[in-house]
């Protein structure tokens, strides 16, 4: 497939591989191209690097490929990117539901940490339109988003460009990261592997280990099994096995467990109550009913830096490991 060239991000030309063998990669007129004969598109700069023998885990990797060649919808006179005000409940959670047809700005949410020193890298794993990416670049962070929906892609592009901050962007897998070992000091993923079979959630937390430097950090929400929320959800639907892109509920033990195995060394940190994804600096943008939940949520977040056993009853939860030196 002939997609016409545009220059790539000296960044990402010094530390792209191929996502198969991880063997270094060639850009040529049209594609990056490994010795191994795999060949990834790149559209308008922006590297296609799925594969298409691996099951995909959301139909938008599918989509990507097949409407390569589409460009992307010009901005309305309002400036709101199209892509964002259909997508941002689906990305954002059920609160958010009609907020897309009524932001007059960007929901851009303050970043849960700093780098530990300015420019440090931190790869965002399903950043969609690049909500968080952009609130990371905000922090100083160096910001990479990888998501398997080249229109998300796009738009986090634009949405970036528009606010200022600087991030570069790239479609592919979390199960197969077309990174360098050791690349990023740190990792960040909101609302993304909570979708994700237990093993492709697995197959994910081994590739983002082997991407973080040594002692490079992660940092991953996910919805607590036993949370009050989640247990009316998991109720809702008779305890049945998630299928597809449902939510996959994890306790916090198995959590640990996992993130131990594959990066190192877990602590959990309460990221909100009443819902998978609360942020406090949405209040405005949500409907009026929902403002007291998330105003409650976050009295109950700050409270629970205070009372340990709140973390229980949380619905939502960071994940925080340390890469092992190992």
């Amino acid at each position: 497939m002939s997609v016409a060239r545009s220059t790539l991000d000296p960044w990402l030309r010094e530390h792209l591989v191929c996502p198969r063998d991880e063997r270094p990669l060639v850009e040529g007129s049209a594609a990056l191209t490994c010795a191994g004969g795999h060949s990834y598109p790149c559209v308008d700069g922006i590297p296609v690097m799925l594969l298409d023998d691996l099951p995909e885990t959301h139909w938008m990797a599918s989509y990507s490929v097949e409407h390569l060649r589409d460009p992307p919808p010009p901005l309305p006179p309002d400036g709101i990117d199209p892509f964002v005000r259909e997508a941002l409940g689906a990305t954002c959670g059920n609160l958010y539901a009609d907020a897309g047809r009524r932001i007059t700005a960007y929901p851009i949410p303050r970043f849960p940490f700093e780098p530990q020193r300015e420019g440090e890298s931190l790869l965002d794993i399903g950043c969609n339109w690049g909500r968080w990416s952009i609130s990371a670049s905000r922090r100083g962070f160096h910001v990479v988003g990888i998501d398997p929906s080249l229109p998300g892609i796009h738009a986090a592009r634009r949405v970036s460009a528009q606010l200022g901050a600087h991030a570069v962007f790239v479609v592919g897998d979390a199960r197969r990261l077309p990174f360098r070992r050791g690349t990023f000091a740190a990792i960040f993923s909101y609302s993304v592997l909570q979708h994700f079979s237990p093993a492709d959630f697995c197959a994910s937390l081994e590739e983002a280990g082997r991407v973080l430097a040594r002692d490079g950090r992660a940092a991953v929400q996910m919805p607590n099994k036993f949370g009050v929320r989640n247990l009316f959800q998991q109720a809702r639907r008779g305890f049945a096995v998630p299928q597809h892109f449902e939510v996959r509920y994890w306790s916090t033990t198995d959590l640990l467990h996992e993130f131990a195995r594959h990066i190192g060394p877990a602590r959990l940190q309460v990221d909100g109550y009443f819902s998978l994804n609360p942020q406090i600096s949405d209040v405005d943008v949500l409907p009026r009913r929902y403002r007291p939940i998330v105003r409650l949520s976050e009295r109950l977040r700050r409270a629970s830096e205070k009372y340990g056993f709140l973390l229980h009853a949380a619905d939502s939860v960071y994940v925080h490991a340390i890469r092992n030196a190992g």
